[in-house]
């Protein structure tokens, strides 16, 4: 799954909606133009009508639409407090009022409660602040010639001055269509289409639900009304998506070199060397063939560790899903629940879901340290049992050394051999005097 760079209209019903509005709100404002007119307090009419129009578009919470009124007042102000050309202060008075109404379309639903949906973006921004001040611009000229037309009728004032911002706001607020044009992707769904074509088998598998999981939790959360409630669920299932598609990419590309059939053949090397390593008869060939072999028992015993390490990280990974799959079933049918009781369920599940989350990250991490230490110890004994059988058996190229003779000891009946005093005179005791024998 890939994302296709198609142009296309997102939320066409939101912008409709937005134009409509604005349009109402250029009448208004400029219908405050004349009556600041008349009390000889003169309002510029396109200033007017640029924050009538962002204001128009204002959506979220309580603090939200506090802040972005203020926004959509000061911001296409302070163009004309810098003294420029009339020109260049509808352009950036427009830039402002563009921007205000696209930080408006994020803050409708909530930016951190909007999960599995597109979403503006910095060059979203960007377009709609050049669209809605070249736009702005060209409003403005029109409504000065349908205002001298009128003029030219000798229609009311009121009227001119309504239609008048009423054109201006049309035109502004036209120029907020670059804000559903393409919109870019979330980022967790966006970084879930990356990760998708690198995993293969049971990875791939997990990842496809997880994906589709997250996407009908985001689609049962826009349908709720913004609380604190729904912004704490929306927080727990991005971070369960988040570290599922994380989990997922680290063991992308990795299945290729985990298949059966690399075992095997690794395990058919190391055979082939022992085998050569036996026939050879050249000393130096049979330790480079031994060698060769010993390096890919290493590797096989690696390999097998890591199918260990692919088993716990799949059970985790099957796991973060089980969890989005929970979310997913305990928000259908929340559309129709009281607000309180909805708010209770909202937050209930969140808390689960956030316990049942961090246990099941405990057990699975100390899992994996105790069967590390389990596998570090039997390296270990094993690694100490072939040292010590390597010091207990015989060098083969060391001669064996003869064992000693035993001493004879002679026997107390025995008389002293005359040859041995010698070497009693040689330690300086002087011998003892012999008898001759008789009956010689």
């Amino acid at each position: 799954m890939t994302n296709q760079a198609v142009l296309q209209l997102h939320h066409r019903e939101t912008f409709e909606r937005n134009v409509t509005r604005a349009l109402v709100a250029g009448a208004g404002a400029g219908a405050l133009a004349f009556l600041t007119a008349r009390v000889h307090l003169p309002v510029p009419l396109t200033f007017l009508a640029l924050a009538a129009t962002a204001l128009a578009c204002v959506r979220g919470d309580k603090l939200d639409k506090l802040l972005l009124s203020g926004l959509s007042v000061v911001l296409p102000a302070l163009p004309w407090l810098f003294g420029l050309s009339n020109a260049w202060t509808i352009f950036f008075a427009g830039a402002a009022a563009g921007a205000v109404m696209v930080k408006a379309r994020l803050t409708e639903k909530g930016e951190e409660g909007s999960i599995g949906a597109d979403r503006p973006g910095v060059v979203h921004y960007l377009m709609t602040a050049a669209a809605t001040a070249g736009l702005a611009l060209a409003g403005t000229e029109v409504a000065m010639v349908l205002e001298s037309r009128l003029g030219q009728l000798s229609a009311p004032p009121l009227l001119s001055y309504g239609v008048a911002g009423a054109v201006v706001a049309l035109f502004a607020g036209i120029g907020s269509l670059a804000s559903h044009i393409a919109l870019k992707a979330d980022p967790i769904e966006a970084r879930f289409e990356e990760v998708l074509p690198t995993l293969s088998a049971e990875f791939h598998a997990q990842g496809q639900k997880a994906l589709v999981a997250y996407r009908e939790c985001g689609a049962s959360l826009a349908a709720l009304p913004r609380e604190p409630a729904r912004e704490e669920l929306a927080r727990t299932v991005q971070r369960l998506t988040r570290d599922a598609v994380e989990l997922a990419a680290e063991w992308s590309g990795v299945e290729a070199h985990l298949a059966d059939d690399a075992q095997t053949r690794l395990a058919n090397e190391v055979a082939d060397l022992t085998k050569s390593a036996r026939e050879v008869t050249d000393v130096v060939a049979k330790r480079q063939l031994e060698a060769a072999a010993a390096s890919l028992v290493e590797e096989l015993a690696r390999l097998k560790e890591m199918k260990l390490k692919r088993e716990r990280v799949l059970a985790k990974l099957k796991s973060q899903v089980a969890l989005l799959e929970r979310a997913r079933v305990s928000l259908i049918g929340m559309r129709s629940s009281q607000a309180s009781v909805r708010a209770a369920e909202l937050s209930a599940v969140a808390r689960k879901l956030n316990a049942l989350s961090l246990a099941q990250a405990d057990e699975a991490r100390l899992a994996h340290e105790v069967a590390t230490s389990v596998e570090l110890a039997a390296t270990e004994v094993a690694a100490r049992d072939a040292a010590l059988r390597k010091e207990l058996s015989p060098s083969p190229s060391a001669p064996v050394a003869a064992a000693p003779e035993p001493t004879a000891v002679p026997a107390l009946s025995a008389p002293a051999p005359v040859s041995e005093t010698p070497a009693s005179q040689s330690s300086g005791v002087p011998a003892p005097a012999t008898e001759k024998p008789s009956g010689i």
